[in-house]
C-alpha cells in the first residue's frame, strides 16, 4: 500500500517592464502543479522542461538576447517563457508575437529574482523547505522512470494476445429475475423444451428482455461472474441459476467469435496502454516489496494499539502531542502524534493501512533521495529554474501585495470611475432560419429580400426547434451564440437580416430584431469583479514601480539582431 502526496505551488505574475531599454505586455508565468507519486500507486511521469541557463555556461544555450547585471539570457530562456505562456511543447503559435516583449519580460524577471536574492529571501523557510520538496518529487520520479518504466516492455505478442482474448465476442441469452422462486420456475420450463426467446420477453427484467433475451458483448465488456460461468459453456447450453445481489440470472451461450484482427490496429495503443498499466502496477508492487525487505523497519504495536483517534476532541488533542515514535523506517520515525494526524486526513481507512501507506512512502522516497538525482546536470538546472520562480513568488508576496491598500471607499471610487466596466452584457432577439443546402438558404434569403414574410418562410421552411415558432430564439447574450453566428450579430442593426451562414453541415439565415444594452448593476452586485479589478491596477502600478526602480540601477544590455532572427525564424 502506498500513500500519493502532492504539493501545490503558486502561480507567479508576469512582470511589465518599465525602463527605456525597451516595454512589455503583462504575461502570466505559472511554476504549475507537481504531483509526488509513490510507487505502490500508478505513477505519473512528469516531463522535464527546458532548463535556465547556469552561470557561464553561455554557447550550449544558443544565442544571447540579453544581459541584465553580467547575468545573461539566452534564447533557451526564450523558449521556455513561450512554453509555459502558451502551453506548447513548441512555437509554432509564436509564429505572431513581438519577442522583444517577451524578452522585456525575462529581463524585469531576472531583476525580480536577483533583488530577490540580494534581500535574503532565499534563505526564506518556505523556498527551502518547497525547493527539498520539489526535489523529492522529481527524484521519485526518476526512480520509478529507472526502476518502473523501463523495465516494463511489452511485445506485439502481447497485444495480440490481449486482443484475441478480451475483444473475442460472445451473443448470449440472458433472462434475469427478482426471486429465486421464479428463477426455478424458469429454468423448469427450459428443461421441458421452452423456448428461452419467448420466456426472456414474458420474464426477464434484464434491458435485453424485449429482444428475446438476446445480446451481443465482447469479453471484456462482461461482468466478471458471467464471464465465468460461460467459460465452461458450449454453444446453445445453459448456466446453472446464478443469483447476483438481489437478482437470479439464467444465462445461455448462444455463439462465440473471435475477435476481428482488422480491428486491432484501431485499439492497439488503447490496449498497449492498459497492459502497461498493468504491468508498472506489478512491477511497482514488487519493487516496493523488495524496498521493504531491505529497509530496517520497526513498529510500536504497544503505541499503535493504544492509540484512538476520533474516539473525541480532547483524547484526539492529548495524541496530537505524543512524541513517541510508533515506527520507523530507517532512522526517520513517525510519532503518535504524527500517526493521529494521518489518520484525520485517512478517515475511514484501517490503523493498518494508515502505518503501511507511511511506510512504502518512506522506502520510496528514501531511496529516491539516496541515489543523488539532483547533482546530474539536468535536475540541477531544473531546481534552479524552480527556485528562481520561487524567488519571484516570495518576492512579490513581501515587497508588493502588501503595499496595496484596499478599503470599501476605494472600491467604491474605482467603482464609480469604471462602472461601463461592470454592465451586464447586452442582450439580442433574433429570428432564424435553417435549412440543409446552400441553394435552399439562397432562395429564401432572395425571397425575403424581395418582401417574403420571415416567420411565414421560417415556419414553412427551418428544420431548426425554432422553426415552429416562426424562427422565434428570444432574449440571447452574445456568448450563448454560435461562433459564426456571434460575428454576423454584431455587425446587424435592428430590423436586418444576415448574409447566408454556415454552421457546422447546415445554411442560417437570422434577423436581428431587437437589442438591449447591458445595464450597469449596482455596486453591492459586483463587489467581487471590483476588488479584483483595483487589485490588479494596483499591483501592476506597484509592480511597475518596483522594477523602474530596478532597472535605472542595472546595466542591461539587449541584442535586437539576435532576438531579431530568432523571431524571423518563427515566421516562417
Amino acid at each position: 500500500m502506498a500513500q500519493t502526496q502532492s504539493i501545490v505551488t503558486g502561480q507567479q505574475s508576469g512582470v511589465k517592464s518599465g525602463s527605456s531599454s525597451g516595454t512589455g505586455k503583462t504575461t502570466d508565468l505559472s511554476s504549475g502543479i507537481f504531483p509526488v507519486v509513490v510507487l505502490c500507486l500508478l505513477f505519473a511521469f512528469v516531463g522535464g522542461c527546458a532548463s535556465l541557463l547556469q552561470r557561464g555556461d553561455v554557447t550550449a544555450k544558443g544565442k544571447i538576447l540579453a544581459v541584465v547585471d553580467g547575468e545573461p539570457i539566452t534564447e533557451e530562456d526564450l523558449k521556455y517563457s513561450l512554453q509555459i505562456a502558451h502551453r506548447r511543447e513548441d512555437l509554432s503559435s509564436a509564429g505572431n508575437l513581438s519577442l522583444a516583449e517577451y524578452v522585456q519580460k525575462l529581463i524585469d524577471d531576472m531583476l525580480i529574482i536577483e533583488e530577490a536574492r540580494r534581500m535574503g529571501m532565499e534563505q526564506d523557510p518556505q523556498v527551502q523547505q518547497a525547493v527539498k520538496a520539489y526535489i523529492l518529487r522529481e527524484s521519485v520520479v526518476k526512480l520509478y522512470d529507472e526502476e518502473i518504466s523501463q523495465k516494463v516492455s511489452i511485445s506485439d505478442e502481447d497485444i495480440i494476445n490481449y486482443y484475441r482474448k478480451n475483444y473475442e465476442m460472445f451473443s448470449l441469452g440472458i433472462i434475469e429475475v427478482s426471486s429465486e422462486e421464479e428463477a426455478a420456475n424458469i429454468a423448469g420450463q427450459l428443461k421441458k423444451g421452452a423456448d428461452f426467446s419467448d420466456l426472456a420477453r414474458k420474464y426477464s427484467t434484464h434491458r435485453s428482455g424485449k429482444n428475446g433475451g438476446e445480446i451481443v458483448l465482447a469479453r471484456r465488456s462482461i461482468p466478471p461472474y458471467i464471464g465465468e460461468t460461460i467459460t465452461g459453456l458450449s454453444p446453445g447450453e445453459l448456466s446453472d441459476i446464478l443469483k447476483i445481489r438481489d437478482k437470479y440470472y439464467i444465462v445461455k451461450l448462444i455463439s462465440r467469435k473471435e475477435a476481428y484482427d482488422e480491428e486491432l490496429k484501431n485499439v492497439r495503443k488503447e490496449i498497449e496502454k492498459v497492459i502497461r498499466k498493468q504491468r508498472e502496477k506489478e512491477r511497482a508492487d514488487e519493487y516496493l516489496g523488495s524496498l521493504r525487505k531491505h529497509a530496517a523497519i520497526k513498529i510500536n504495536k504497544d503505541i499503535l494499539s493504544a492509540i484512538s483517534p476520533g474516539k473525541g476532541d480532547e483524547e484526539s488533542e492529548n495524541w496530537s502531542k505524543d512524541k513517541r515514535a510508533v515506527a520507523e523506517v530507517n532512522g526517520s520515525v513517525l510519532t503518535a502524534g504524527e500517526f493521529v494526524a494521518m489518520a484525520t486526513a485517512y478517515r475511514g481507512k484501517s490503523e493498518e493501512y494508515i502505518l503501511n501507506s507511511w511506510i512504502d512512502r518512506k522506502v520510496v522516497d528514501q531511496e529516491a533521495l539516496g541515489r543523488r538525482y539532483d547533482t546530474t546536470p539536468d535536475l540541477k538546472k531544473k531546481i534552479e529554474r524552480y527556485k528562481k520562480q520561487l524567488l519571484k513568488k516570495v518576492f512579490i508576496n513581501k515587497a508588493i501585495i502588501p503595499k496595496i491598500e484596499i478599503s470599501d471607499k476605494r472600491l467604491k471610487d474605482y467603482y464609480l470611475k469604471h462602472r461601463g466596466e461592470f454592465a451586464g452584457p447586452d442582450r439580442f432577439r433574433i429570428q432564424q432560419i435553417t435549412v440543409k443546402t446552400m441553394d435552399e438558404a439562397r432562395n429564401l434569403l432572395s425571397s425575403l429580400q424581395q418582401g417574403a414574410d420571415f416567420s411565414w418562410l421560417a415556419k414553412n421552411k427551418s428544420i431548426d426547434s425554432a422553426g415552429p415558432k416562426g424562427g422565434e430564439v428570444g432574449w440571447l447574450t452574445m456568448q450563448k451564440f454560435p461562433g459564426p453566428v456571434r460575428e454576423i450579430v454584431a455587425t446587424l442593426k435592428t430590423g436586418e437580416t444576415s448574409p447566408i451562414v454556415k454552421i457546422d453541415s447546415f445554411y442560417r439565415i437570422i434577423r436581428l430584431q431587437g437589442k438591449i444594452d447591458g445595464e450597469v448593476r449596482r455596486f453591492e452586485e459586483v463587489r467581487d469583479a471590483v476588488y479584483k479589478a483595483y487589485f490588479k491596477e494596483q499591483f501592476n502600478a506597484l509592480r511597475d514601480e518596483f522594477v523602474s526602480r530596478l532597472r535605472a540601477k542595472a546595466h542591461i544590455k539587449i541584442y535586437d539582431e539576435a532576438v531579431k532572427s530568432i523571431e524571423e525564424g518563427l515566421q516562417k
